[in-house]
């Protein structure tokens, strides 16, 4: 790489990634394009041996990686940020460093597509899901729309994949007090980069996503109805910062989510704190609904026993 900006930034965050952060640097450093590119690294004080291995590969590629090292735990909308504001490139692909890239020609492929598509702020791709926890594997986004925008980000949820994303840099000047308070940063961030444009969606699978212990994602689905009811009043926050545009889309997600906290609740019912929380959430479920998908549930069931 010359000493000039990269055409691209690579931003990938580690914390405690040892297991995964070795094929997640390699698919990188693997990548086939015309022009130059970066791996910017934030780690955020592992406490095992990811940061020594990103260290290995930025001897081993100097030109190629540098590895931010903190001198405290930053936490992750800190570390995210302060990864970004490093990232000098003109577009910007997200890696996660439990995650990892497929196909060689993903960057040059999805930069050459916004470099001729001026319209379009941002592209992903499908994903190959992993679920280390219970050994199922899924493609997802089998079905999406070539073009959407804000609207869909505020109705369907979180839908692109961490490391399919591309974006052009720069758009985001300042991150507002309100990403500091949500517990994920990557929804947030779509919406961000959805208020300057499109979203472009090219069918191609070109990299793995994975859920394992530990992982953030996982981490919350654990907690799913906590992260429902913050998730519900954060996006109360995005109503009134978009100037309730998308009044709509919000009230319909947010009604999934209740539907979602209604039947995670009816599955692990467990106390009176329980039934109450289901008292409370009833006046927002479809119960046609949730007829509906059971007896589809349990036809799949027996068709699996046949």
């Amino acid at each position: 790489m010359s000493d000039q900006s990269p055409k691209l930034s690579v931003w990938m965050i580690t914390y405690n990634h040892e297991k995964y952060v070795r094929q997640a640097i390699e698919s990188v450093v693997k990548q086939v394009t015309d022009f130059s590119f970066e791996l910017v690294i934030g780690d955020d004080c592992s406490t095992d041996e990811t940061l020594e291995i990103c260290l290995e590969y930025e001897r081993q590629y100097p030109q190629l990686i540098r590895v931010l090292q903190r001198q405290k735990n930053l936490g992750i909308h800190k570390n995210l940020i302060s990864t970004l504001d490093e990232c000098r490139g003109e577009y910007i692909a997200l890696l996660e460093g439990d995650d990892y890239w497929t196909e060689r020609s993903k960057l040059q492929k999805q930069v050459s597509f916004l470099s001729n598509h001026p319209e379009f702020v941002m592209c992903y791709q499908k994903t190959w899901e992993i679920n280390e926890l219970t050994g199922s594997e899924k493609i997802t986004n089998e079905h999406d729309n070539a073009t959407m925008g804000m609207s869909e980000l505020l109705e369907r949820g979180w839908f692109m994949r961490t490391g399919s994303l591309v974006f052009r840099n720069g758009l985001i000047k300042n991150f507002p007090e309100w990403y500091y308070h949500y517990p994920s940063t990557d929804y947030m961030l779509h919406i961000l980069l959805a208020q300057h444009g499109a979203i472009a969606f090219l069918n191609e699978t070109t990299s793995v996503y994975r859920r394992h212990e530990g992982g953030i994602t996982q981490v919350f689905q654990e907690k799913q109805v906590l992260f429902n009811q913050q998730k519900h009043e954060l996006l109360e926050t995005i109503n009134r910062y978009l100037n309730y545009q998308y009044e709509k889309e919000i009230r319909t997600h947010q009604k999934e989510m209740k539907y979602s906290s209604f039947m995670i609740t009816l599955r692990h019912c467990r106390g009176l704190s329980d039934v109450l929380l289901l008292t409370k959430l009833l006046p927002y479920v479809n119960l046609w609904k949730i007829v509906s998908r059971s007896v589809s549930f349990v036809s799949r069931r027996l068709k699996m026993r046949v």
